[in-house]
């Protein structure tokens, strides 16, 4: 019942976005927003209580700011995936029921205290038989039917919006699914992980300075994830980071490097560069956890966010229209209006810019402008890879900031922004170029 009282409250708040944003029915901005808080909070206060997977569904859905209002997803984004642990009976059957036989018949110790507990799961600390420290993360036993009952009943009240949505909402439904059922599979985690290793180690200068955990295939199944366990501190913890060989700026920028290689050459990131998934090691190297929100986006996909940006440089307004059809962000039939709008909203301060302007650029404002204006065409909507990889894009940049304040974030990013807007050939050259310099 309570999650139908939240359906129905949603669904009233929404329709009445629609009849504002359309002229039927009007109301101040200010109650609006007062309206979209208050949904949120409730939101986020039912999903704290029920866990399960709504504390997840709801911090997936704080990305989605080209559908829902930001005041709601900024009251989402602050959902914490902290939960208290489940009793390690749970934990010692699932292990049993996906590997086949007790914990220790395949791992020579096991902690029953959980190094962490979240909304679908949680880490130990063990060994493996063969004496090779490992964190094993398990699924809770129950959650997936948790999950099924939360996207069953999101796809209903998408579904009755959907009638009157601008944008398609049972794309985005779909694509909230992709996203909670890829973190619920933690054979493509352990895949994920090795895939972004792979591609990180192609960087011979940064290699040496990262961690990626290794995967334990023998003992890893759909629901279990074994994988090696990394000693370290949270990279924001300056105090304890500064006990270790090595300085903030350096991780900063080791970080910031491999985070952009995987976003600008490789088409294929791990989704959450927040502090939580960055550990120092002992011997002052850069750890990488937590590969369970991990994205692939098509070069197509990239090439049309390069065209649309030169677009908006330019003011080519049928350059900037083709861009965003050619990214099915509009409607062909919608091209003279884009057109129209685009020509209306080029900002000047996009225009003629220098190279190293062009080197200064902040996709996440840049996405964040272009959804402010393109949500005045009917059936605008960005693809999924392109929220999640500017999310990215500011997580990175925030850390920056928030890490090494006398460290210009532009001056590591600028290469790889220059080498983006390059021409299609030259991206990988300008990247590897870029590394070389900054390394």
């Amino acid at each position: 019942m309570v999650l139908l009282g939240l359906i129905v409250w949603g669904s009233w708040l929404y329709l009445s976005t629609v009849l504002h944003n359309r002229g039927w029915w009007k109301s101040s901005p200010e109650r609006q927003s007062a309206r979209y808080v208050a949904f949120a909070r409730a939101f986020v206060a039912v999903a704290t209580r029920f866990r399960g997977g709504l504390i997840k569904l709801g911090q997936v859905a704080s990305l989605r700011v080209d559908v829902i209002p930001e005041p709601i997803t900024d009251e989402l984004a602050r959902l914490q995936d902290r939960v208290a642990p489940h009793p390690w009976e749970e934990i010692a059957e699932q292990i049993r029921r996906e590997l086949g036989g007790s914990w220790d018949r395949h791992f020579a110790a096991f902690e029953r205290e959980p190094l962490a507990s979240a909304s679908l799961g949680q880490v130990h600390r063990a060994q493996s038989r063969e004496g090779r420290e490992l964190a094993v993360k398990v699924l809770y036993p129950a959650i997936e039917r948790s999950v099924a009952i939360d996207l069953a009943m999101t796809r209903l009240a998408l579904t009755v919006l959907n009638w009157v949505s601008q944008a398609d909402l049972l794309q985005v439904y779909r694509e909230l699914r992709e996203s909670l059922l890829g973190e619920m599979d933690y054979i493509r985690e352990g895949r994920a992980a090795e895939e972004i290793a792979r591609n990180l180690s192609r960087d011979s200068e940064l290699w040496p300075h990262l961690r990626i955990p290794a995967i334990e295939w023998k003992t890893t199944s759909r629901r279990v994830l074994s994988m090696e366990f990394i000693e370290g501190v949270k990279i924001n913890d300056l105090q304890a980071v500064g006990r270790q060989d090595v300085e903030i700026d350096d991780l900063v920028r080791w970080s910031s490097r491999a985070f952009l290689n995987m976003m600008f050459r490789d088409g294929f990131f791990h989704c959450d560069p927040h502090p939580g998934n960055l550990l120092v090691t002992p011997d002052g190297r850069l750890g990488i956890i937590d590969f369970g929100m991990n994205k692939r986006i098509a070069p197509e996909v990239l090439e049309g966010m390069r065209r649309n940006v030169i677009a908006t440089v330019q003011r080519d307004a049928a350059g900037y229209a083709d861009s965003l059809i050619a990214l099915a962000v509009v409607q062909p039939r919608d091209r003279q209006a884009v057109m129209e709008l685009a020509e209306l909203s080029f900002s000047p301060e996009y225009f003629n810019l220098t190279p190293q302007e062009l080197a200064d650029l902040d996709f996440a404002e840049y996405f964040k402008r272009m959804r402010g204006n393109m949500k005045k065409i009917r059936g605008f909507q960005l693809p999924d890879g392109i929220v999640m990889w500017s999310r990215a894009f500011s997580l990175l940049y925030g850390l920056s900031v928030e890490l090494a304040p006398g460290l210009r974030p532009l001056d590591i990013i600028g290469p790889y922004v220059i080498a983006f807007l390059a021409s299609p050939e030259s991206n990988t050259a300008s990247a590897e170029a870029s590394n070389g310099e900054s390394g």
